[in-house]
């Protein structure tokens, strides 16, 4: 099927062919709604996996007899084990099936997040970081997996933009929730609370999502499950927008990585109007996430990819080089719907272009981003010292208008997609 008119795509989607070749036998195929909703519910955990104890840091920190430094390193190790992991994750679950390992995924952030609470040392907490790690590997790429193998054409679109959605919201709905419950009664009674919820939603997921009943032939092997990697590694289109994806991450997680900073030191905002930014931006996020998905539907979603970092990387310039409230929140709020409204495009060009397996390309799209967050922290981090937040606000846009071009280079305009 061609990805630049979706409206060309059969009414019947491929995943009800697949899910029902998958299915238990008596099991009914599942709705696409409560696919949907459960998709939605795993991407919110995968991504409140990260910010759930972010809050709570100076009363961790003083309960556990750290510091809140050493805190934050539990989320660079959670990032590194999950890109680390996840290039095995993907092509294991490509050669036996989403469901369990999604399951799986969303029981070991139940562990982490219950464990979090439970926790008596930092060494401890350290050692959780390791498993919650491997659930995020796991929960927050194969939903995008599942939404690509399950829709089809504009249905898929959605389905990915909707989810994208969900990852975003995190911030926006659960913090301030689990906030609000620490309030009332103690952080790791939050957190734990937080680890109950997630065990919900893995008997959710292993009750709705029909089972996979892959019986691959042959012994798995190490080299077998990278090998899945080649045929995506030999098709340029999938690796622009694979770098697209990569650039994404350091270019505007980068910046979000020194924004509260900013909006405090630089602008002036106090700690609540900066905790209200954040919520906006996040607000805005999501809606660009369900625009690409309903409204853009029909457009290239190469032009949009480009359009849309072209967007982003310009208006976060005058951020910062005007740091007067009234340009900066605007700008911002435009500026994230520009980064959402890219991240879904970039999914769905690669669901639907990839010569990989699904949970191959989405898992892998999911370390890279995790990459060039890396990156894009790192290299803040420099610029900010080298020439201060003006320099961050001048340099790391530059690698938006790299994006775009990757995205519109002459070659990936016409490539062939694969068919459905």
């Amino acid at each position: 099927m061609g990805i630049d008119n979706p409206a060309a795509t059969s009414p019947v989607t491929e995943s009800s062919a697949v899910l029902s070749a998958r299915s238990v036998p008596g099991r009914p195929p599942a709705a696409p709604s409560r696919v949907q909703i459960l998709l939605c519910l795993s991407a919110f955990l995968a991504s409140l996996n990260f910010f759930a104890p972010t809050p709570f840091y100076p009363q961790m920190a003083h309960d556990l007899q750290t510091t809140v430094p050493l805190l934050g390193q539990v989320v660079t190790l959670m990032a590194l084990i999950s890109a680390a992991l996840g290039l095995l994750a993907g092509p294991l679950a490509d050669r036996y099936g989403y469901r369990w390992p999604l399951v799986m995924g969303l029981l070991a952030i139940a562990a982490g997040l219950l464990g979090t609470g439970l926790t008596p040392t930092y060494p401890v907490l350290l050692g959780l970081g390791v498993v919650m790690g491997f659930g995020d590997a796991l929960a927050y790429s194969l939903p995008f997996a599942i939404a690509a193998t399950y829709f089809s054409g504009i249905a898929q679109r959605r389905a990915i933009a909707w989810t994208t959605g969900a990852l975003s919201s995190a911030p926006i709905i659960g913090v301030p929730l689990l906030t609000a419950v620490g309030g009332l009664t103690s952080w790791r009674v939050a957190l734990a609370a937080a680890g109950v919820a997630a065990a919900g939603v893995a008997w959710f997921v292993a009750v709705v999502l029909p089972a996979d009943r892959l019986h691959p032939s042959g012994r798995l092997r190490i080299k077998g499950l990278l090998a899945a990697y080649t045929p995506l590694l030999q098709h340029p289109p999938s690796l622009r927008f694979l770098a697209v994806s990569g650039l994404r991450g350091m270019w505007w997680v980068g910046l979000l990585t020194y924004m509260g900073a900013f909006l405090g030191t630089v602008v002036g905002f106090s700690p609540q109007h900066v905790g209200l930014v954040y919520a906006l931006a996040g607000g805005a996020y999501s809606t660009g996430s369900i625009a690409a998905g309903n409204l853009l539907g029909g457009l290239s979603p190469r032009l949009v990819v480009a359009l849309s970092s072209v967007i982003g990387g310009v208006l976060v310039v005058p951020v910062f080089l005007l740091p007067i409230p009234w340009i900066v929140i605007p700008l911002l709020l435009v500026a994230s719907a520009a980064a959402a409204i890219c991240s879904v495009s970039v999914v769905s060009l690669l669901a639907d272009e990839s010569p990989a397996g699904a949970g191959t390309t989405m898992v892998l799209n999911g370390s890279v981003l995790n990459l060039g967050t890396a990156g894009g922290a790192v290299l803040g981090g420099a610029l900010i010292a080298f020439g201060g937040y003006t320099a961050l606000g001048i340099g790391l846009p530059l690698f938006a208008l790299v994006a775009a071009f990757l995205a519109w280079w002459p070659g990936s305009r016409h490539a062939g997609t694969r068919s459905s």
